[in-house]
């Protein structure tokens, strides 16, 4: 038996971070059989088991506990990892295939001309586009109580496993700027918002690196430069109002060609079933997991093929993109 990893898919809830932490032993054990009441409490604190009960995440029957939402078992996060190199090498291909549609409006960014466009190309396919915007389109029920939770165990080289999936958008506003990061979850990012998250910068150090960026890419000074270099933003693109609205309009169309992708393919909807969280996870929350390997691995194939930027890398092995973003998107 390994470790449980506990997250979320967008949204939270500071209740599942108060209890669900506590409940990894609990979870280990049902992914192997149903334990009692009795039993449960003798690992958790009865708050926390009416907690799970409560909110679903854990049902009673025939007077013993069961998994009642997307715990993923090891054996199912080997067989993921195969699911999203297939098919995405396979939807890589296809969103190749459209790149020159894509270009001729992502090439009218001012972010192309301040940084590349393979940059604007991964964060605006690779993020805005296969993460948030698909999410919205494909999966925007499966959020209709702010977030869905998951699990999944972890044993050793599960880091190896994960490392080369871009699937990780980080994102927050701090005055009129929207800060994002994309990539791994194999390590920490000095970017933006997460320095301002982990203690590292406050947001008006963020607002600062913001307004010098946005200047910068419209004529630039020495001065920016500073503050650029300082924080490793000389190369990251700048997003202005007009630009945000050419990159959600083709962002929108690379969901759209996501939906279509997952809709219609019945050998992907029969390797969901082979997995042994389908007896508990709904298909929906299944899919959505799947659905990250699968993206993840395309944003791989992307940036080994040259269309997308190679990513920058931490000193703990995470690797990520950045940029900034001024606009009304929600």
């Amino acid at each position: 038996m390994g470790r449980l990893m506990v997250y979320v898919c967008c949204g939270s809830d500071p209740d599942y971070w108060k209890h669900v932490p506590n409940a990894k032993e609990l979870l280990l054990k049902l992914l192997r059989s149903p334990v009692t009441r009795e039993e449960a409490l003798r690992m958790i604190p009865e708050d926390s088991l009416r907690y799970l009960l409560s909110n679903g995440l854990l049902k009673e029957e025939d007077g013993v506990l069961k998994l009642n939402f997307c715990v993923l078992p090891w054996e199912d996060v080997l067989r993921l990892r195969e699911i999203g190199v297939e098919f995405g090498e396979a939807l890589a291909k296809r969103l190749i295939g459209l790149m020159e549609s894509f270009d001729s409006r992502l090439m009218k960014m001012r972010g192309v001309g301040c940084s590349s466009l393979e940059h604007v190309r991964f964060s605006v396919i690779g993020c805005y586009g296969l993460d948030l915007e698909s999410l919205r389109l494909v999966f925007g029920g499966a959020f209709s109580g702010g977030f869905v939770p998951y699990a999944k165990e972890i044993r050793e080289g599960a880091k190896r496993l994960m490392e080369d999936f871009y699937w990780g958008c980080h994102s927050s506003q701090f005055g009129p700027y929207t800060f994002y990061s994309f990539g791994n979850h194999t390590g920490r990012r000095n970017a933006f918002p997460d320095l301002v998250w982990r203690g590292k910068a406050s947001e008006e150090e963020a607002i600062s690196v913001a307004k010098a960026l946005e200047e910068h890419c419209s004529k630039g000074n020495a001065e920016n430069m500073k503050i650029l270099k300082k924080y490793g933003y000389e190369k990251a693109p700048f997003f202005g109002p007009e630009d945000e609205e050419v990159g959600w309009k083709v962002a929108w169309e690379v969901a759209e060609e996501a939906e279509r992708f997952l809709r219609k393919n019945d050998e992907l909807n029969g390797e969901l079933k082979r997995l042994r969280a389908s007896k508990w996870c709904r298909r929906d929350e299944l899919l959505i997991e799947v659905w990250h390997w699968i993206f993840g691995w395309a944003n791989n194939v992307l940036v080994r093929e040259g269309y997308f930027a190679r990513p920058e890398e931490s000193e703990d092995g995470g690797r990520y993109i950045k940029w900034i973003a001024r606009s009304n998107k929600p």
